[in-house]
């Protein structure tokens, strides 16, 4: 009897409390007043509305053929590749789910005379990949301006990086929260 009666006294505590403050709930440290309608902070440690199946339907589109997920130090993997004795295209993603992928890795070597339109193939179609946010055609731009020199940017919430010579070439398409 005594419990019931503490714990009635500390529910109408409370209750008389919240009716009498008459002051709205404060707002978190650093959110200005009158910033109630803020954007939500995007989840940035994959590719968000990326789905593995996405990926694979695109790459079989310029012929790579994909097997998986398999495990790889406790986080998924997808392998796809294709080939001819003078062209090799590899390609693998990465993420906790399907539909969390975190990072994209393509390479495509050549032997005898090697074309960038060889590369662009491949490449082109994962600059294009569609993702919350994703800006394919600027992508895709990039992509196109770059090939020659190589290098790197960040395009919506995407890291882009793309290395090597006309002989063997890499692109990798990052979550920019990821930790790959």
């Amino acid at each position: 009897m005594c419990r019931s009666w503490l714990t009635s006294s500390v529910i109408g505590i409370l209750i008389a409390a919240a009716a009498c403050s008459g002051s709205a709930p404060k707002e978190p440290a650093g959110v200005p007043a009158g910033d109630k309608a803020a954007a939500p902070t995007l989840e940035t440690r994959w590719l968000r509305g990326l789905w593995a199946n996405d990926i694979r339907d695109q790459l079989a589109t310029v012929g790579l053929t994909c097997k998986g997920p398999f495990q790889e130090k406790g986080t998924n993997v997808w392998m796809c590749e294709s080939g001819t004795p003078l062209v090799s295209y590899q390609m693998r993603f990465y993420g906790s789910s399907p539909g969390k992928i975190e990072y994209i890795n393509a390479v495509v070597t050549q032997s005898g005379p090697a074309k960038d339109a060889l590369a662009l193939r491949v490449f082109g179609v994962l600059a294009g990949l569609h993702f919350d946010g994703a800006d394919q055609a600027k992508a895709r731009q990039w992509l196109q301006a770059t090939m020659a020199a190589g290098g790197n940017t960040v395009i919506g919430p995407a890291k882009y990086k793309l290395a090597g010579d006309a002989g063997r070439r890499t692109f990798d398409v990052k979550a920019s929260g990821s930790e790959w």
